[in-house]
């Protein structure tokens, strides 16, 4: 393994480095975090903000982990961002545990750019469910996504 790295960060491509580059921010993002979290959180380097107003959200920079084949970021990294933003404002917002029981995209525009800028806030909270919207868009404010989602409160966290 340690040959492999070696080798990478000498003779491969830009982007092989910067994957190899986005694994150790994974690694050192999952050993600082102070609660569990997913390792792709790390990978997308997601550091959110909750605003005064009641909304939640992440600025994560476009890396060559995000994009597809057309070098446009994957839906389903688009449509991980849109799960993460929401769940965060809903764990926030209620002081639960969440998990997702349904979520709604709408693709919009491509991901391009430099970075995908993330925001949600909670439509309604009920007893066991929350139900939150989202919006993503792109470093020049282009619209990428739309989406809704409803959260299952699971336990105080």
């Amino acid at each position: 393994m340690l040959e492999f790295i070696r080798d990478t960060l000498k003779n491969g491509t830009e982007d092989e480095q910067q994957i190899l580059y986005l694994a150790r921010q994974a690694i050192e993002y999952m050993r600082d975090r102070k609660r569990k979290t997913a390792y792709l959180s790390g990978f997308l380097g997601l550091q959110g903000e909750y605003l005064e107003d009641g909304t939640y959200r992440f600025e994560v920079p476009i890396t060559p982990f995000m994009l597809n084949g057309l070098n446009i970021v994957h839906g389903g990294i688009t449509a991980t961002l849109a799960d993460a933003v929401m769940g965060s404002v809903a764990s926030r917002s209620t002081g639960y545990k969440v998990v997702t029981t349904e979520m709604n995209v709408h693709y919009l525009s491509p991901g391009t750019g430099d970075k995908l800028i993330a925001t949600a806030s909670v439509l309604r909270r009920g007893k066991t469910l929350c139900v939150c919207e989202c919006k993503i868009h792109n470093d020049q404010s282009r619209l990428i996504l739309a989406g809704t989602g409803t959260f299952y409160l699971i336990e105080p966290r």
